[in-house]
């Protein structure tokens, strides 16, 4: 790699670090353990995405991609296949809720806005809601959640209201580390995957930036761009639940994840 291109990535690198570092400092995770995780990341990627086609993986290949010497790598790789990493969390079924609450017809009103459910009731109730999207889990359970984290409210002990229209946990620390892992990473690889192919095939990634905006302006476009995102993101989670319920894939069709994501930033001149 020539140098200037190794500045300019070592730049670039220090600038995606920070906010993470802020977190991980705020959590109490030290600079070795951080150091860790990195090593586990850099083995994941080279088995993940540097694998010669038709031949194994050998431990020397990832030490030699990688930098680590072959016993860390061994240490790294059985770690892995013994499953001691962290495990995946099961997806949040309140996601489920919520945007069912927002796309179903059967609890939007005629302006396709969520209604405010009653508690009971064998149609258009938050019991109906959590019985069709949420899986097994209880009613109780459910609304104690989104009431906790601040997504519903009990205007009175017979209803349900939506306040929020997306799961964003207002004091749970580690549901927020959560999305903010999962936004962050998508983000990274929409971006790499630019880089890495033709233009034909780029997904969409731009930004709007202006310099020197007034105070007063800053927060008139805060709150001007919250409201025109979030119309726009409900309007995509429509458009995604009506054509794939509207689709009976095969059976070994493969499928993906999809999605769009959007987010304000700040900063001082």
């Amino acid at each position: 790699m020539k140098k200037a291109t190794k500045l300019i990535l070592a730049e670039a690198v220090g600038r995606m670090l920070k906010p993470l570092i802020k977190v991980l400092i705020r959590n109490d995770v030290s600079h070795g353990e951080f150091v860790a995780l990195a090593k586990r990341a850099y083995v994941d990627v080279a088995y993940e995405h540097f694998s010669i086609p038709g031949r194994k993986t050998t431990y020397s290949r990832v030490a030699v991609l990688t930098g680590l010497n072959r016993k860390e790598v061994v240490a790294l790789t059985k770690e892995k296949e013994e499953g001691s990493n962290t495990p995946k969390g099961r997806p949040n079924r309140a996601i489920r809720v919520v945007n069912g609450w927002l796309n179903d017809s059967e609890f939007l009103d005629e302006n396709n806005e969520a209604k405010v459910l009653p508690i009971q009731g064998e149609h258009g109730s938050f019991s109906a809601l959590v019985a069709r999207y949420s899986g097994d889990i209880t009613l109780g359970a459910v609304v104690d959640e989104l009431e906790r984290t601040g997504i519903v409210s009990r205007p009175d002990k017979q209803s349900v209201k939506l306040n929020s229209y997306g799961y964003i946990p207002a004091d749970n620390e580690l549901e927020k580390i959560k999305i903010m892992s999962t936004c962050a990473a998508d983000l990274l690889a929409s971006a790499v995957h630019n880089q890495e192919q033709s233009s034909d095939d780029a997904r969409f990634q731009r930004q709007v930036v202006y310099r020197k905006v007034p105070k007063q302006v800053v927060s008139q476009f805060k709150e001007y761009s919250d409201n025109k995102s979030l119309v726009l993101l409900r309007d995509y989670n429509r458009w995604l639940e009506e054509s794939t319920n509207q689709l009976t894939p095969e059976q070994d069709e493969p499928t993906s994840r999809v999605g769009v994501g959007i987010y304000y930033f700040e900063e001082k001149n």
